[in-house]
């Protein structure tokens, strides 16, 4: 069976998809990583504490579990990427970059990397918005989002690697605590949904 390895499995998306991977592929055949420790939310198995700017230790774990797939899910959020320009855009493009290049390099049979409708500005159309509008983001996330997307369409395109990627909504799992961009939206949520 293929390995695969989700970088920010601690994360509101990377806890919720690491139990269900563990779940649907064994959880051995599912490393999960973070640069926080190990958190129950994600389940037994190989844990793996990485930097995604760190490519050789990236490229080590990758190595040593024999990875095929890589959920890459470690990023800086919204109000956080406001917060830390530099910090964000390293991470949230470097860290990229490197699967993107180990992938290429180590001939990965897929990277799925999550975008987000932040590619859009307050200029999109609000509803039915076509997946071809421009994208005219006003925040850092928003803008590293757009980059990104380019950044694998150029992967793609020129060596082959099979990335695909899904422009989420804000999104929040009920297993880790909101922050750095879903907090607003948990509180919002919160107030708007009644609890049973």
């Amino acid at each position: 069976m293929t390995k695969i390895l989700v970088t920010g499995a601690c994360g509101q998306l990377g806890s919720e998809l690491t139990a269900a991977l563990r779940n649907s592929h064994g959880s051995d055949n599912v490393v999960a990583s973070d640069i926080h420790g190990p958190v129950a939310l994600i389940g037994e198995g190989p844990y793996e504490h990485i930097d995604v700017m760190d490519k050789s230790r990236l490229e080590s774990v990758i190595d040593r579990y024999q990875i095929g797939i890589v959920y890459h899910l470690a990023a800086i959020l919204s109000a956080n990427s406001e917060k830390n320009i530099d910090l964000a855009w390293r991470l949230n493009m470097d860290g990229l970059l490197n699967v993107l290049n180990l992938a290429r390099d180590k001939k990965l049979e897929r990277v799925f990397w999550p975008s987000s409708i932040a590619v859009f500005g307050p200029d999109t159309q609000k509803k039915r918005t076509p997946g071809n509008s421009a994208t005219n983001p006003t925040t850092v996330y928003g803008i590293s989002k757009v980059a990104g997307e380019q950044w694998c369409a150029y992967f793609h395109r020129k060596f082959g690697v099979d990335v695909r990627s899904l422009r989420y909504p804000g999104l929040i799992g009920y297993k880790s605590l909101p922050g750095g961009g879903t907090k607003n939206l948990s509180v919002f949520s919160k107030k708007t949904v009644p609890c049973r």
